[in-house]
């Protein structure tokens, strides 16, 4: 269970690290200045085992050790920058929301807009809430995409 203190400390770290301000209203068009790639759990569980990798190969002077610590690296970096660049210039837009009561669930409908001439493969989105399900989607080139995002009331 999270404690105060831990959830005080995660807002500061999303205040500073994403910069939230207000939100803008209307469409949304997603560049590197918004696009954040973050280490998750395990993620930084990879960044240890490479460490350990790291340090085995240079304490026994294993050649093929650092061949397999440095590829994994690079995949993991060439991982990142693919990401990122799967959603550079997304464009997002706010759809329709239906109306609900207190206590049932809210969906709302988000327009994933691709003008660039390419596709872009399982964009994942969601509510940064912990627990609520994302949806994944593909966005063709040239065109766009519905995800209905729902979240509790």
């Amino acid at each position: 269970m999270a404690g105060p203190l831990s959830t005080l400390y995660r807002k500061a770290r999303d205040q500073w690290l994403f910069q939230l301000g207000p939100s803008e209203p209307g469409e949304v068009t997603l560049t590197m200045r918004r696009v954040f790639i973050v280490p998750t759990r395990p993620g930084m569980a990879f960044a240890g085992l490479l460490l350990l990798m790291l340090i085995g190969s240079l304490n026994y002077n294993l050649g093929l050790g650092f061949g397999l610590t440095f590829f994994a690296g690079a995949c993991a970096i060439a991982d990142m920058y693919q990401t990122a660049h799967n959603l550079a210039r997304l464009r997002l837009a706010p759809g329709r929301a239906q109306p609900v009561f207190a206590g049932e669930a809210a969906q709302f409908e988000l327009l994933v807009h691709n003008p660039s001439k390419r596709d872009r493969y399982a964009v994942w989105l969601g509510f940064q809430a912990d627990g609520e399900p994302r949806q994944v989607t593909d966005v063709p080139a040239g065109g766009a995409s519905v995800v209905r995002l729902t979240a509790a009331t």
